[in-house]
């Protein structure tokens, strides 16, 4: 077997794995540290060992620069930010499809 059979072969079995587990029934328990936070925009950065999302509510404009009001920074490990990713673009394409296009104006991006 070839090194590209046997990564294939793997990433088969990798993903056959993970459709087993999304399949499980589950619950979710909300911890009395549980809190939700409302994000306008986000700043998205990394490390060499994780993911920085940094959540964004309010931009003050000075005179010297725009300010951001942080509400909050998620930590996330690579496979955390892969699955996050992957959901995050399901999630879109299935509220596009029921809304349509969602317009990013490019003053938001950080």
């Amino acid at each position: 077997m070839t090194q590209e059979n046997s990564v294939s072969s793997q990433k088969k079995k990798i993903i056959e794995k993970n459709s087993k587990l999304i399949s499980e029934k589950y619950s979710i328990i909300r911890t009395p540290l549980f809190h939700k936070t409302y994000a306008t925009n986000v700043s998205v950065n990394r490390t060499d060992v994780d993911f920085r999302v940094e959540l964004f509510n309010e931009k003050f404009q000075t005179e010297d620069e725009c300010v951001y009001h942080s509400d909050g920074l998620m930590i996330l490990t690579a496979e955390a930010a892969k699955i996050l990713s992957d959901c995050l673009s399901e999630k879109i394409k299935e509220f596009e499809k029921e809304n349509g296009e969602i317009i990013v104006s490019r003053k938001k991006i950080i």
